[in-house]
């Protein structure tokens, strides 16, 4: 299993949270796969609003900016994921609005990406917050792998309705 990361370079980098403390993400994705015991790779890609907002209009017809994307990777062929393993998709995080996120709900910046890579891989994996069944067992994984991170954050319930978009 491996994680990978790529930060776009028109992102202008806060010091609160330096390219040196997001290079340690694609760890955490491991260690979320780990503890799920799963298997599979997963690409980080950290971005501006406008190319967050831009994914969320063509692919989920939300014309706005939000924290954190997941795009589940298609099935790879048998002969290619014996050799390479399951490709499980890509984690596309908004940088700027990630951290006014932080700053609003007064979260440490990194622990705030923690969470969000924890959600994005959570959503890889299967899980979903579409039904307030399906939001509880997301919302307890993700408290219980938060725990086992040392990440100390209360995430509000909160069920996405497409006409909050």
């Amino acid at each position: 299993m491996s994680a990978t990361m790529q930060i776009n370079e028109v992102v202008e980098l806060d010091n609160a949270m330096p390219s040196s403390a997001l290079e340690s993400l694609p760890a955490i994705v491991q260690q979320v796969l780990s503890h799920l015991h799963q298997d599979g790779d997963v690409a980080l890609y950290v971005t501006t609003d406008a190319e967050v907002q831009y994914l969320n209009r063509e692919y989920r017809g939300v014309d706005a900016p939000t924290d954190v994307l997941s795009f589940p990777g298609a099935p790879l062929a048998e002969e290619i994921a014996a050799y390479e393993g399951p490709y499980l998709g890509d984690i596309i995080l908004a940088y700027p609005h990630t951290m006014r996120q932080a700053r609003a709900n007064n979260h440490d910046p990194h622990d705030e990406f923690v969470l969000l890579v924890v959600h994005g891989t959570l959503h890889l994996l299967g899980y979903d917050h579409d039904t307030p069944e399906a939001q509880q067992e997301m919302w307890d994984q993700q408290a219980e792998l938060l725990k086992l991170l040392g990440v100390d954050l209360v995430v509000p319930d909160y069920i996405h309705q497409p006409e909050d978009s």
